[in-house]
């Protein structure tokens, strides 16, 4: 005889309720005012105060993306406030959905006013962490020694080989030099960018590392260019 309904509810609370990081309660709380659903892309509005530069088709963050949905799906929904329809997390996503000729997908929908909105629409864009290099350039050999299709990473095969052949080298010749970190850095990182030298705390070489290559990938010669460039406007 087959369980009901009513006993497969009950063993699948059970079963949730059973597992600490997973409870119901836990989800109950973490998930408040949260829900997931299907939404027809033509109802969805994108967020006028959305700090992210628009990609067009011809970017390479759009390429990369679209590669990215081609090869894994829409595995990071869209955010969609359900007051107004207004698209809080996902611009670039949805222009790549549309210009596939999606019409609908799966989103998150929360319930906000438009303070807190704007306030996630910020954090989503922010909070995305640093890399550390180093585990950065094991994981992206590691898939190319799986022969795993990179472009849906995000990094172009230029910047892949910049970043494997920098990880443990330092930049010399005419470039700006900036000391390998394995030295001393007990009174700060040497750095030497043109005429000038200056030292920077292990954290402050961190930030400054991670913002540049944020902003102009790996490539050394673009890395040097605006390390020189930021310099320069500090003067």
């Amino acid at each position: 005889m087959l369980p009901t309904e009513n006993v497969l509810n009950r063993q699948r609370k059970a079963e949730c309720e059973s597992t600490p990081l997973f409870s119901c309660k836990n989800l109950q709380k973490r998930s408040k005012g949260v829900e997931t659903k299907i939404v027809k892309l033509s109802e969805i509005k994108p967020a006028p105060y959305n700090p992210r530069v628009e990609l067009t088709a011809k970017d390479q963050e759009y390429k990369a993306l679209d590669a990215s949905i081609e090869e894994h799906g829409l595995v990071l929904p869209l955010i969609v406030n359900l007051r107004d329809n207004c698209l809080i997390g996902g611009h670039q996503r949805l222009s790549v959905l549309l210009a596939e000729g999606e019409t609908e997908t799966n989103a998150v929908v929360v319930d906000m006013d438009e303070a807190q909105a704007k306030a996630l629409c910020i954090a989503l864009n922010k909070l995305d962490g640093d890399w550390d290099y180093g585990k950065l350039a094991e994981l992206l050999q590691d898939l190319i020694e799986e022969q795993e299709n990179l472009a849906s990473t995000g990094f172009t095969q230029k910047d892949i080989d910049e970043l494997l052949g920098e990880i443990g080298d330092e930049l010399d010749g005419d470039e700006p030099e900036l000391k390998d970190k394995k030295e001393d850095t007990t009174d700060g990182i040497k750095c030497l960018v043109g005429e000038f030298s200056f030292k920077l705390t292990e954290v402050e070489f961190e930030d400054l590392m991670a913002d540049v290559r944020e902003k102009v990938g790996f490539t050394q010669e673009l890395v040097c260019e605006e390390l020189r460039r930021r310099m320069f406007d500090e003067i």
